[in-house]
């Protein structure tokens, strides 16, 4: 692989792992997609 090829998979990377660690930590706070009624995408496990 050339050096492009590389900093795409690396920003697509970081993008991932950047939506995942919000999502926890929104989560922490009391916060999540399913709008507080967890029963609707039982996230709340």
């Amino acid at each position: 692989m050339n050096a492009p090829t590389i900093l795409i998979a690396l920003v697509v990377a970081a993008v991932f792992v950047a939506i995942i660690l919000r999502g926890v930590a929104n989560h922490k706070k009391g916060k999540s997609s399913c709008g507080g009624d967890c029963s609707r995408c039982r996230g709340c496990h």
